[in-house]
Formats: C-alpha cells, sequence, structure tokens
C-alpha cells in the first residue's frame, strides 16, 4: 500500500460526490457554486482510472513476470473486491427504485458489469449509476494480464493511437455523442487505464534515478497540487469533450507520481505524513463503498425532502447527505466488503 494514494481515493471520490448534487440547482444561493465548481467532480474517475492502473502494475507486474501469480487468481482476486459491494448496491438501488419511481430495468447488464458499452444513458446509468465505471474497470481488469506481455513500445503505440482517436472524437463528434464515446465508453477510457500503467515504469525509473543522484522531492507534491489547482480554475475554457477525457492527465499523473515517490523519503513532507495518518488511510479505505453508495443516499433524500415537503438548507443537507454516506461507507467496509472479499478469496483460491 502507498498510504497517500490510498488516502486521496478518499478525495477525488468526494469531488465525484459533489458533481451529483444537483438538488442544490434548486436553491439560489448554491446554484452558482454547483454549476462553476462542483460539477466539475466528474474529474474524480480519471483520477481513479490512472491510479487503478498504476496500483494494479505496481502489485502485480512482478508477479506475472515471476509467475508467482496466474490470471485465474488476479481475476477472482479483483472479483472479490468489486462483485460484494456492487451486489448489494444493485439490491439497493432495486428496493429505492421500487417505491419512488418504479425503474428497475437493464439488472442482466448491471449484474454482468457491461451497462458501459450501451451508448444510452438509460443503460450506462440504470440502477445505481456510478457503477458505470465499475463496467469500465472490469474491462480494464481482462486486459490487464495480456498488456503486461507487452513490451513499451507496443503500450506507447496503443496509447498514442488511442489519444489520436480521443482528439478525432472530440472535433467530429456533437456535445451530447461526446459525452459516452470519451466519458464513459470502456474502449476510449482505457487510455487512462493504460496511462495508469506506463506512470509505473516511469515510476520505478525515476525511483532508481532518484537513489543514484540523491534527489529530494520535498516541494513535487505541492508542485503537483498546485499544477491541478490551476487546471481545476481555468477548466470553463477548456473544451466539454477535453475535459471529459485527456484535460486532467497532466494534474492527475503529477499527483500520482508525486506522492508516490515522496513515499520513499527518508524524512516524509507534511503532505504525505498527513495522508499517512491511520484515519486518513481509513477513509481511502472505505472510499469504494462511499463511491457506490453515495448516489443512493442523495437520491433518497432528494426523494424525502420532496415527498414530505421538507424547507432545509441547501449546504445543511449536503452536509448532511455527506456524514451518512460515510457512515453507511463505515459499516458497509466493515460488515460487507473485508469479510465477503475475505471469504470469496478463501472459498476460490
Amino acid at each position: 500500500m502507498i498510504k497517500p494514494l490510498t488516502s486521496l481515493r478518499f478525495f477525488f471520490a468526494l469531488f465525484v460526490l459533489l458533481s451529483h448534487l444537483a438538488l442544490l440547482q434548486g436553491y439560489e444561493n448554491y446554484r452558482h457554486i454547483f454549476e462553476k465548481i462542483f460539477a466539475e467532480g466528474f474529474l474524480g474517475v480519471s483520477f481513479f482510472f490512472i491510479l487503478s492502473g498504476f496500483i494494479l502494475a505496481y502489485n502485480y507486474e512482478h508477479k506475472f513476470a515471476e509467475k508467482k501469480i496466474t490470471q485465474k487468481e488476479f481475476f477472482i482476486a479483483r472479483l472479490a473486491k468489486i462483485y460484494p459491494m456492487h451486489f448489494v448496491t444493485i439490491l439497493a438501488a432495486l428496493i429505492l427504485s421500487s417505491f419512488m419511481d418504479g425503474s428497475g430495468k437493464y439488472v442482466a447488464q448491471n449484474v454482468l458489469l457491461i451497462q458501459s458499452f450501451f451508448p444510452s444513458e438509460k443503460i450506462f446509468f440504470s440502477l445505481n449509476a456510478p457503477s458505470w465505471s465499475i463496467s469500465d474497470e472490469m474491462f480494464f481488469y481482462l486486459l490487464f494480464p495480456f498488456i503486461l506481455l507487452l513490451r513499451q513500445k507496443a503500450k506507447l503505440a496503443i496509447f498514442a493511437t488511442l489519444f489520436a482517436i480521443i482528439l478525432m472524437l472530440n472535433v467530429f463528434l456533437s456535445e451530447e455523442q461526446k459525452h459516452y464515446w470519451l466519458y464513459i465508453s470502456p474502449l476510449i477510457r482505457f487510455s487512462d487505464f493504460l496511462l495508469g500503467m506506463m506512470l509505473f515504469n516511469a515510476y520505478v525509473k525515476l525511483k532508481e534515478w532518484r537513489n543514484l543522484k540523491n534527489w529530494s522531492l520535498a516541494y513535487f507534491e505541492i508542485v503537483a497540487l498546485m499544477i491541478f489547482t490551476v487546471f481545476f480554475a481555468l477548466h470553463q475554457f477548456a473544451d466539454m469533450g477535453l475535459r471529459y477525457s485527456v484535460y486532467y492527465w497532466i494534474p492527475m499523473v503529477l499527483i500520482i507520481l508525486s506522492f508516490a515517490l515522496s513515499s520513499e523519503e527518508k524524512q516524509p513532507t507534511f503532505l504525505n505524513r498527513f495522508l499517512s495518518n491511520k484515519h486518513m488511510v481509513w477513509l481511502g479505505e472505505i472510499s469504494f463503498c462511499f463511491y457506490l453508495i453515495h448516489l443512493l443516499v442523495i437520491r433518497l433524500a432528494e426523494h424525502t425532502v420532496a415527498q414530505y415537503a421538507l424547507k432545509m438548507d441547501g449546504l445543511l443537507l449536503s452536509l448532511i447527505i455527506l456524514c451518512i454516506s460515510i457512515g453507511l461507507s463505515a459499516l458497509a467496509f466493515k460488515y460487507i466488503e473485508k469479510p465477503l472479499n475475505r471469504k470469496l478469496k478463501e472459498r476460490f483460491l
């Protein structure tokens, strides 16, 4: 585990939650904040995809090279990680839908985690909408062992091809089409995951070079976060299609690389120590549950407010949603994700 990267997962999951607080548009005081700041929180998905490629390469590249793990064992480990919470949130979504809007369609696509392959919002956002990205991740996992076998030049060629396709799609697609093909499509978003895999190779080389040159990384984290802040502040000047795809690649890569490298320092920076704190790491560990649960909590909160005509400040309602999401995620992590993950591995490995 690279503790700061684990902790950062929660913050980017929080970005995603903020992007789903569309209820704030109904409040005059908060509409501008949501539209100009919170709505951009979808960028968190880019962080997760890039980090996923990096961490899988970090944990498994040498194991596959030394034949310490088989493809079967890898796939079972990934399924054991994803499916317990995915199934629970599917059931929760079906229950909520039964008394809220009666929409409980496309269950098969969600169970099989193939919903993101269908270019229809009714399908890829069906039931528990955030699980579309889990569908993408499953596709990435299937490709991962085979991509590891390729030489760096082959990986770079695939990445360059995907990058060229992204730029072409950004020019020729309509704004509505861009949302699916540049943000949702697993075929295109594989570029983020592949970028993470190649980032790991860069990390290994930089770590070796740093040890040789005794290079300090004390300010690398701060610079990376400052660059991210600049990109975020200027996002309104960037094309939406680029923001769905490549716009945040540079700051995300720098953030992951800086915190991974600085974790090797003998005297960690303040930021590294803060993110390595056990409480921050715990938030990172529950972030997968948080990511899958939060929109269900938002839907239930919206329904409750509308059903009972409650008058509540938008900020207070958002804080209640956040607290409930964290609380449920903590319970789900302790009593569902961890024990079922362990039991599935014991049963099938």
